[in-house]
């Protein structure tokens, strides 16, 4: 399962499964709880569960998730800042009534009393860059100088691990981290995330995990565990014997995990650390296929639009085209009919011309008699003006002739 998701699976699981003594009713909370304030702390540099603000106020994931479980179940907290070490033992002593980052351990649980975990994190081995390749496991820190945070965990798990090195005790894992940061002693053994958001927030290039086969220390999954057997069970802790106060945390922490405040909150305080997810390759393809029918059918509807407009203009070309056609057809037709009909006219004039003998009048194809001149003129389309000949003159007109005779001699 993966990172993000175990967690509310865990969270889920493990209260379905308390008995029935442990998720008290409504009422019955209602009969222990009070209206005092839940004094609670958070230690300096437990990044991302455990920071204080530059205003010096608690903040975090666990900080986050502790104020949303006091809130469901109507019950006010505050807190103050300090040194682990110290406010582990102002709750054993009862100055504090909860913590909200306390990983299990059976010594611890002699001491204070759980809620069910509500994460659970592997530890790391951090080494400087030049002691990678020879510090790779447990095994190769016996005789080391390792640094840990006192009080913690880590410090607990080294010793019942027996590892023969020679452990350092820091006030917090940042002095921790900066000693080695320095050349001071030969490792840091931490939780594997909060060491990696230290080592990013302090600007620590010089500091690599030994489980991490490439040299990122971005990547938070754990790829290769170098500490097993080690692994915090965050929970938060009560003062030993305070049972109602318990079971109102518990009933809460099931509250947030099913109205999604948990999920909310992980997402606030891991989303930005942990590397990105792996897409699986069915739903590549699937997404690449989404993102590619909306560009096809865009493809398409432009190459459809071009087509019509093409197919438009081809057809209107075609149309002027055929229209020319149609005119130059219809002027050829015109043409040929008058030439046509000059050839019948000429065919007309070259016949034989039936003409009276006396009147000299032509008779046409329809037996009609026409003057030459009027026949002459419907057929050849010449323009006939009436004149008199010489001979004609002299014998119609003999004095008009002898007049013209004299002048033109006389000229």
């Amino acid at each position: 399962m993966s990172l993000r998701a175990w967690p509310m699976f865990f969270i889920t699981l493990t209260l379905l499964t308390l008995p029935t003594w442990a998720l008290p009713l409504h009422a019955n909370t209602e009969q222990t709880s009070s209206n005092a304030i839940i004094k609670s702390a958070s230690e300096l540099d437990y990044p991302p569960f455990c920071i204080v603000r530059p205003d010096g106020t608690a903040d975090g994931f666990s900080v986050d998730l502790l104020k949303a479980v006091a809130s469901v179940m109507g019950r006010n907290i505050s807190f103050e800042v300090g040194p682990w070490n110290e406010l582990k033992e102002k709750l054993a002593t009862g100055q504090l009534d909860v913590l909200p980052l306390v990983g299990y351990s059976q010594e611890r649980d002699v001491v204070y009393d759980f809620t069910v975990p509500y994460l659970i994190m592997h530890g790391e081995i951090f080494v400087r860059k030049e002691n990678k390749k020879t510090i790779r496991s447990l095994a190769d820190l016996k005789g080391k100088e390792v640094a840990v945070m006192k009080g913690d965990n880590v410090q607990e798990w080294a010793v019942n691990q027996h590892l023969g090195a020679d452990l350092i005790l820091t006030t917090t894992f940042t002095e921790a981290f900066q000693l080695l940061a320095r050349g001071k002693h030969d490792a840091v053994l931490a939780q594997k995330v909060m060491g990696l958001q230290l080592i990013k927030q302090l600007g620590l290039t010089n500091i690599v995990t030994v489980g991490d086969p490439r040299e990122d220390i971005g990547e938070l999954k754990p790829t290769r565990i170098t500490t097993p057997g080690f692994e915090q069970k965050f929970c938060f802790a009560v003062v030993n014997g305070n049972k109602n106060l318990l079971d109102q945390l518990n009933e809460g922490l099931a509250i947030v995990v099913a109205n999604s405040t948990y999920a909310r909150l992980y997402q606030k305080w891991f989303e930005p650390i942990l590397p990105p997810r792996p897409v699986p390759r069915s739903m590549l393809v699937k997404n690449t296929l989404l993102a590619l029918v909306p560009i096809v059918f865009i493809l398409v509807l432009v190459w459809l639009f071009l087509v019509k407009r093409e197919v438009a203009r081809k057809t209107q070309s075609l149309r002027a085209e055929i229209m020319e056609r149609q005119k130059a057809e219809e002027k050829k037709t015109e043409v040929i009919a008058k030439l046509q009909h000059a050839v019948d006219e000429i065919k007309t004039l070259r016949g034989i011309l039936p003409l009276c003998s006396f009147c000299k009048k032509i008779r046409d194809d329809q037996g009609y008699w026409e003057q030459v001149d009027v026949y002459i003129h419907k057929h050849a389309g010449a323009q006939i003006s009436h004149s008199v000949c010489p001979d004609c003159l002299q014998e119609h007109y003999p004095a008009e002739y002898a007049r013209i005779q004299k002048t033109t001699q006389e000229s």
